[in-house]
C-alpha cells in the first residue's frame, strides 16, 4: 500500500502542474463555466499544497497568484473571488454576484505559510504588509454587532448556495486561523520596515489581532460546543424557540441563527476539522470530534462526508433549490470531498491517531486510483461516484496535504 500512496502523491502533483499557469492556479484546467479561473480560495489551498510538496515550480506559481491576488485588493480591501485566466477579468462576487469572506482569509493563511517556508520577503513587503492591515479591518467589519464573531451571508463562502448563515463555525474557525496568520505577518513584517507611521498603525493592528483572537477562541468554544449549562443561554440569545433534547454533543454546531422556531441539529465536517487543527478545540474536544464521525461511520464509504446527516426533502431547512444543486449525498449536502479528506487525514495527525490516519490515507489513495486519477470536484456520499469537474486542482491539493502532513508529521497551521 505505500506504493499506491507514493504513487498517488505523484499524480496529485502531476494535477497541479496541469492547472499550473501564469496568474496562479486554475481551478480546473477544463473550460467549462469559471473553473478555468483562479479562484483566491482553491489557489490558496493549492499553495499551501504546493508549499508542502517542496516542488519549486510550482512554489513559485502558487507565489505568482497570492501575489497577484494581493495587487487586485479593492479600495475595501476585499480580494478577488476570482481572476478569470484567458482575459484577466476581476470578479469580486461568486455566485448570485455575492462576494466571498472566506477567501480573503485562506490568502492571509497561504501568504503567512509562504513566508513562513520561503522567506520570500515580499510577503512582509511594506505594500502587502499595508494590505494585510486593510484585508483586517475589512474582515472585522463583519462583526457588525461587535460580539466577536463574523456575521457570515449565504454564499459568502466555500459551501456556495447551501443555506448557512450568520454565525458559521467553519468561517469563524478560520478566521482564527487568518488571525494566527496576521500577526505572525506583523511581527515579522516590523522588523524589516523603516516607515514609522505604518510602523505604529501595524503595532496597534497587531494588539488588537491578538486580543481579538483570544476572545474569539472562548467565544467559539462557548457558543457553538452545546452543554447542559449554556444551552438555555443560547437558545435565548439567538430566540431558537424548539429546544432539543439534550443527550450528547460531541461536537461543534455548524451554525446558529436567530429566530428559527425549530433546531436542526448536522455536523459540519470542514468546520469541525478547522477547530481540531487551528488549534480552537482542546484535546479533549478534539477526541470527541474524531470519536464521533468514527462511531457515526461519516467516513464511510470513504472520507468524509461534508454534512452527516444530509438534508432531505420535506425535513424543516430543506431549501427549494436544493433538489437542482443541493441534492441529498451531493456537493455540499453530504457530497466526500477529496479536499476535506485531505484536511481530516492532517487532523488525525495531529493527534497522534496514525493508525487511523494511515488507513484513511490508503483508502483515500485507492479510490482515486479507481477512477483512474481524475482527482474530481467531490464524490456522491451514498454511492461514491465521482461528480464535478474533474482534474480539480484542490482535490489534488487535498491528497498533498493528507500526504505530507503523515509522511513528515507536519504541523503547518502552527506558525511558530
Amino acid at each position: 500500500m505505500n506504493n499506491l500512496i507514493d504513487n498517488a502523491f505523484q499524480e496529485a502533483i502531476n494535477v497541479l502542474k496541469v492547472n499550473s499557469t501564469k496568474i496562479g492556479f486554475s481551478a480546473s484546467f477544463e473550460r467549462s463555466d469559471n473553473y478555468y479561473s483562479v479562484w483566491a480560495r482553491d489557489h490558496s489551498i493549492c499553495s499551501i499544497a504546493s508549499i508542502l510538496s517542496k516542488e519549486k515550480d510550482l512554489i513559485e506559481v502558487a507565489k505568482n497568484g497570492l501575489l497577484v491576488l494581493l495587487k487586485n485588493q479593492s479600495e475595501s480591501g476585499q480580494l478577488p473571488s476570482y481572476i478569470e485566466i484567458e482575459n484577466r477579468k476581476k470578479i469580486y462576487g461568486g455566485l448570485g454576484a455575492i462576494t466571498s469572506i472566506d477567501s480573503n482569509m485562506w490568502v492571509l493563511i497561504a501568504s503567512a505559510m509562504m513566508y513562513k517556508y520561503t522567506k520570500d520577503k515580499r510577503f512582509i513587503s511594506k505594500t502587502n504588509l499595508f494590505r494585510y492591515r486593510k484585508l483586517n479591518l475589512m474582515l472585522k467589519s463583519f462583526d457588525s454587532n461587535q460580539c466577536g464573531l463574523l456575521e457570515v451571508h449565504v454564499a459568502g463562502d466555500w459551501a456556495d448556495i447551501f443555506n448557512r448563515n450568520y454565525h458559521v463555525l467553519y468561517d469563524e474557525c478560520l478566521y482564527y486561523q487568518a488571525l494566527k496568520a496576521l500577526i505572525f505577518l506583523f511581527e515579522n513584517g516590523l522588523n524589516k520596515i523603516d516607515d514609522d507611521v505604518l510602523k505604529k498603525k501595524l503595532k496597534k493592528n497587531l494588539k488588537i489581532s491578538k486580543k481579538n483572537k483570544f476572545l474569539l477562541k472562548r467565544k467559539i468554544n462557548t457558543t457553538f460546543w452545546f452543554t447542559e449549562e449554556n444551552i438555555e443561554k443560547i437558545f435565548e440569545e439567538y430566540m431558537i424557540f424548539q429546544k432539543p433534547v439534550l443527550k450528547s454533543f460531541d461536537y461543534y454546531q455548524s451554525h446558529l441563527v436567530p429566530f428559527n422556531i425549530y433546531w436542526q441539529n448536522r455536523f459540519d465536517s470542514f468546520g469541525n476539522i478547522l477547530a481540531i487543527i487551528s488549534g480552537v478545540a482542546n484535546k479533549e474536544k478534539s477526541s470527541k470530534i474524531i470519536n464521533y464521525v468514527l462511531e457515526k461511520n461519516i467516513n464511510n464509504p470513504f472520507p468524509l462526508t461534508s454534512l452527516f446527516p444530509p438534508v432531505v426533502e420535506r425535513e424543516k431547512d430543506w431549501e427549494p433549490i436544493y433538489s437542482k444543486k443541493e441534492k441529498p449525498f451531493t456537493y455540499h449536502n453530504g457530497g466526500i470531498w477529496p479536499l476535506i479528506a485531505g484536511f481530516w487525514v492532517f487532523s488525525l495527525t495531529k493527534l497522534k491517531k496514525r493508525r487511523t490516519a494511515l488507513k484513511e490515507l490508503e483508502l483515500f489513495a485507492s479510490i482515486l486510483k479507481r477512477d483512474e486519477w481524475l482527482f474530481p470536484e467531490y464524490y456522491n456520499g451514498l454511492t461514491g461516484e465521482a461528480m464535478g469537474k474533474n482534474y480539480q486542482a484542490w482535490s489534488a491539493a487535498g491528497y498533498i496535504i493528507a500526504y505530507k502532513s503523515f509522511k513528515e508529521k507536519t504541523n503547518f497551521f502552527n506558525y511558530k
